[in-house]
């Protein structure tokens, strides 16, 4: 379907009594002061993080074009034995002294940093979570004694992977973390910081694990961040002040209340969660106009303004860059770089021009209307019609009603592809679908769109005997899409942890016969690869728990993408403890 595209900026006033809604030009987040790290942002937080280390300045370029490091990441995340003010003083110095010879060599930046700088993470420590206990209940629920102890091994994990940031000692704006109240945990390896969109399966695994304490601390961290910002960003560093990531902290909250039931939390949290969805309303719409009909609707998409390369991947963003002639180009294309790792699909076909699909360069991820974000926020909307409907806030659970109703007309009209009974990601500069299989295809189950749109238990069984090859094919798992590409690493056979759960969801949602039967398979499987995977290394590594998995193997780790594969590791664990404790009784272990 062609539709005109008009970006715009939602700006919702809501109040307990009244309600409007108003349309103007898209402008980027805005953010406030935080702290010790205030004066290196923007003016009125406009343009993200402009700190002279770690965001911006010379002493950035030089040290990361050079390629110091193997990983651009490492730089940024080092904190700074003096002031900004004498750092660059020390450097200016180094530049004059090795004017001659064109510059410092990278022996000579490695020696100015030993001598200027931490090592990466100093300022992380472990600690131990006070809540953590070495037999949960829930190990009761699993029949097979080997997943028994797996369950267990990974459960242990969150003492390996609880920090807290230690800025004591360090001078103001000499580190590159956004300090927290709470206890957090980690991805793993190279990730030493909190993530917005890891959490969520973090936190559910916390809770199988019956750690309650140490996951609302984490929602009050990010609560903390939507006041000082606005927003929450992509994860924990000011480097990452100018996105966000999949907005979800509305369904970790849920997640949270349903296990504890803790309703004074709830009306705490609860403006603040109002707070984000209106952030999102204002930064992230696109406004689309059925040319035909002259029907407009409004959807959301992942839109940053940037330009310049990302300081965790400076080398990769710049160096790509290289192939634009111009500032503008440059500026399209660090714009969906940015906007790309704000949908933690960084990165895939699914945002590079549909011409040329496995050239990062021919990104565009700010001209894709997505499915996946979509489904999150039609969930987000339901959810929170719920919680003001449980609060007595009747306005904003109508008005919150009013947005979900909204949303699945403009998902049906824009996505939904009435031959495959699929939801199809929409391009604004092609005006079509991208009709490529990817695993965002079918997330609008898991947000149970079905229950809006009357779609019956045959279509649901028509969709997903349409994908059985791809969903029952694998050993591994689903892989995320059949378009493969070196660098693009949410593609081909690799397969995602919190992708799975989302498909696994999206089937035993519907709990039709087929389905049910097509879950369980997957399930098993799932678990299997992990399983092997740890058993595997439990002699030599302690047993691993990877990133990402190859579809096509069991037990191994999957590749590609900006850096290697990483061990720990935050979602694979959540993902697995949620799923050990739900179908632990019918779980079967496949051969290795």
């Amino acid at each position: 379907m062609d539709f005109l595209n008009k970006k715009i900026q939602t700006i919702l006033f809501i109040g307990i009594c009244i309600i409007s809604l108003l349309i103007v030009n898209l402008t980027k987040a805005e953010t406030s002061e935080i702290k010790d790290v205030s004066q290196f942002l923007g003016a009125g937080g406009t343009s993200g993080c402009q700190h002279p280390i770690y965001c911006n300045g010379t002493l950035l370029k030089t040290i990361q074009l050079t390629q110091v490091f193997n990983d651009s990441k490492t730089f940024v995340d080092m904190p700074m034995r003096s002031s900004v003010e004498e750092i660059n003083e020390q450097f200016n110095q180094l530049l004059l002294n090795t004017s001659k010879n064109g510059g410092p060599n990278k022996e000579e930046l490695a020696a100015f940093l030993s001598e200027n700088f931490y090592p990466a993470g100093y300022e992380v420590e472990p600690v131990t979570p006070i809540d953590w206990v070495p037999n949960p209940s829930f190990l009761d629920e699993i029949s097979d004694p080997n997943l028994v102890d797996f369950a267990r091994s990974i459960h242990g994990k969150w003492l390996e992977l609880t920090r807290i940031f230690n800025t004591s000692g360090l001078c103001d704006g000499c580190y590159s973390s956004i300090p927290v109240d709470n206890p957090f945990v980690i991805a793993g390896s190279r990730f030493r910081e909190f993530y917005y969109w890891d959490s969520y399966w973090i936190i559910q695994g916390l809770l199988v694990s019956d750690m309650t304490t140490t996951a609302k601390g984490m929602l009050r961290n990010f609560g903390d961040m939507i006041t000082e910002f606005g927003f929450i960003p992509n994860g924990g560093r000011i480097y990452y002040l100018n996105r966000s990531q999949p907005p979800l902290f509305t369904q970790m909250v849920s997640k949270y209340i349903e296990a504890t039931s803790d309703m004074e939390f709830l009306q705490e949290i609860l403006p603040i969660l109002d707070q984000e969805y209106q952030w999102w309303m204002t930064h992230r719409t696109t406004e689309l106009i059925n040319r035909e009909t002259g029907e407009s609707v409004i959807l959301n998409l992942y839109n940053v303004t940037n330009n310049s390369p990302r300081p965790e991947s400076y080398y990769e963003d710049y160096t790509d860059a290289q192939c634009f002639s111009n500032d503008q180009d440059k500026d399209y294309f660090y714009s969906s770089i940015a906007s790309g790792a704000e949908s933690g699909w960084d990165f895939s076909s699914r945002w590079m021009s549909p011409s040329d699909n496995t050239n990062l360069t021919t990104i565009q991820t700010i001209d894709v209307v997505p499915v996946d974000l979509n489904s999150i926020l039609y969930l987000n909307e339901k959810i929170l019609s719920s919680f003001h409907k449980s609060l007595g806030n009747n306005s904003m659970s109508i008005f919150y009603q009013s947005q979900f109703e909204s949303r699945v007309n403009a998902m049906q009209l824009v996505f939904f592809n009435e031959n495959t009974y699929q939801w199809n990601d929409y391009n604004l500069k092609t005006s079509t679908n991208n009709e490529n299989w990817y695993t965002s295809n079918i997330l609008p189950l898991f947000a149970d769109i079905q229950s809006s749109i009357d779609m019956d238990n045959q279509e649901i069984d028509l969709l997903f005997k349409s994908l059985a090859n791809v969903l029952i094919g694998y050993p591994g798992g689903v892989p995320t899409s059949l378009i493969s590409a070196q660098s693009l690493q949410w593609d081909g056979l690799n397969v995602w942890p919190p992708l799975q759960y989302w498909i696994i969801e999206s089937i035993m949602i519907p709990n039709t016969t087929f389905s049910n039967i097509v879950g369980k398979n997957l399930i098993d499987r799932w678990i299997t690869t992990n399983y092997c995977g740890w058993n595997s290394t439990l002699e030599s590594e302690g047993g691993m728990m990877f990133e990402k998995y190859n579809a096509n193997f069991i037990g191994v780790p999957g590749g590609g993408g900006e850096y290697v594969v990483q061990n720990g590791f935050g979602w694979t664990n959540g993902v697995d403890l949620y799923l050990l404790k739900k179908y632990g009784k019918t779980i079967t272990l496949n051969n290795c």
